[in-house]
């Protein structure tokens, strides 16, 4: 009985060793998830080594949903700084192709469903052939937080193209988002980025707090005087 309890200590002890070493390699990348979640700028040599972090992990445990969508993640920051060429359409080929692992490896987590219909806009799918995933980001997280807040950015760049009920559902929760200091970077560019018919339905939500509506209007017209 001692023997067998060793030998299953032993087993349970090698089993975990992946895991382990997987987590261990993580380490730096730390304060480079919390930039990503915050919205935050991170360096280029951070964002390498963050890169070189996950595929180690990566290797320690293939198949792990939350190394592969953190390893897109970051992917997509580094395409944004790469700009335009092959390297960052690789990169974005690359976050897709982790996000679709993400989502397989965890199918009822909402963010890899609404990263993963960001990705493939990004890469150049057609707005249709991405309708099934953010209804499955619809579907698999209606209240989550951050899932909500990419759909929010998605829907308002793409407004002529979005059905009612994603305009509806990403609307619902406008006003929300505002109210959320945290959100206001995601909040402000997705705005940014948007067209006058977008931009218009985010300010009728608003328009029923005329503090936040006029606190919007101070924070655009300084970051006017900024740029």
């Amino acid at each position: 009985m001692v023997l067998a309890a060793g030998c299953l200590g032993a087993l349970l002890a090698v089993i975990a060793v992946p895991r382990i070493a997987g987590h261990a390699a993580l380490l730096p990348y730390g304060s480079v998830r919390a930039a990503l979640d915050e919205g935050v700028a991170v360096e280029a040599a951070r964002l390498d080594a963050a890169r070189e972090a996950l595929e180690r992990a990566g290797e320690w445990l293939p198949g792990d949903a939350a190394i592969a969508r953190d390893r897109a993640r970051v992917a997509r920051r580094v395409a944004v700084l790469a700009g335009d060429g092959r390297a960052a359409d690789g990169l974005r080929l690359s976050a897709v192709a982790d996000l679709r692992i993400a989502a397989a490896s965890a199918p009822a987590d909402a963010f890899n469903w609404a990263l993963l219909a960001d990705a493939e806009i990004i890469a150049g799918t057609p707005i249709e052939a991405v309708l099934p995933a953010l209804r499955l980001a619809r579907l698999t997280g209606p209240r989550k937080a951050s899932a909500l807040l990419l759909q929010h950015g998605i829907v308002m760049r793409h407004w002529p193209a979005m059905p009612d009920e994603m305009r509806i559902h990403v609307m619902r929760d406008a006003a929300v988002f505002w109210h959320r200091p945290v959100s206001h970077p995601f909040v402000l560019e997705s705005y940014y980025d948007a067209g006058y018919a977008a931009r218009a339905a985010f300010r009728a939500e608003l328009a029923a707090y005329p503090r936040s509506l006029e606190h919007l209007d101070l924070v655009l017209l300084r970051n006017m005087r900024r740029r």
